[in-house]
């Protein structure tokens, strides 16, 4: 079962800053970052537009600078909102990197980003659209479509999409079919976000193949629901 640092276990540490890039590297399979574009142009790592939901101002990410976002506190904490490349620099060359695309008109940027860092690199998006342009400009990139509550529609656009992986929140993968009607297609479902331990038991009871994970004493659990079930 893989893990993924959601936010870069946004639960454990400042979530979507370099420092919790660098630590959750060292725990997680795979560290999950949200992309936006800021004032000034340059992508940096920010989970929501409105900054007052991390920091102490409120404005929006795309109404001030790369250097004014960095002199922010993310959580409280003394690190800033940062550039997607310096968070990219600390992440090692064997952990995955996932990217969660929160807008449109940041694919290109961010495959030219990609392509210069030797991790292997995950794009996701709730927005099909962002997607499909990742895939126009490079039909190698690896996909994961992020689902809404509407399970059919999703599962069409992931096969659209030649997704081997999707995204869907826990409650779907427990309480509806969708596990099991994507492994019919041969598409893996990671279910987010995680972070409370009966949940993660559940889903490993379940089956899921990966989680992701608000913060990494979760995966414990999930590996106990496996065993339960017979699985690795």
């Amino acid at each position: 079962m893989r893990v993924i640092a959601h936010r870069g276990f946004g639960d454990e540490y400042p979530e979507n800053t370099v420092y919790a890039a660098r630590e959750s590297a060292r725990r997680a399979d795979c560290v999950e970052l949200d992309v936006r574009r800021c004032g000034s142009g340059e992508l940096v790592i920010s989970h929501f537009q409105r900054l007052f939901w991390t920091t102490d101002d409120f404005a929006r990410v795309n109404q001030r600078s790369a250097a004014e976002l960095e002199s922010l506190g993310v959580d409280g904490s003394s690190y800033g909102v940062p550039r997607l490349d310096d968070a990219l620099d600390v992440i090692p060359p064997d952990v995955c990197v996932e990217l969660d695309l929160k807008e449109p008109g940041v694919v290109e940027d961010v495959l030219a980003l990609t392509d210069e860092i030797p991790n292997d690199v995950v794009l996701t998006s709730f927005y099909s659209d962002v997607l499909w342009e990742a895939q126009s400009m490079d039909e190698s990139v690896t996909l994961a479509y992020n689902f809404d509550v509407r399970v059919e529609r999703n599962l069409t656009t992931a096969r659209l999409l030649d997704c081997g992986r999707v995204n869907a929140h826990w409650s779907l993968c427990l309480g509806t079919d969708l596990v099991e009607r994507a492994r019919e297609e041969g598409i893996t479902v990671y279910a987010w976000p995680v972070r409370w331990r009966g949940v993660a038991f559940a889903l490993g009871a379940a089956g899921i193949e990966g989680l992701v994970a608000s913060h990494p004493g979760v995966a414990e659990w999930a590996k106990r629901g496996r065993r339960l079930r017979g699985g690795e």
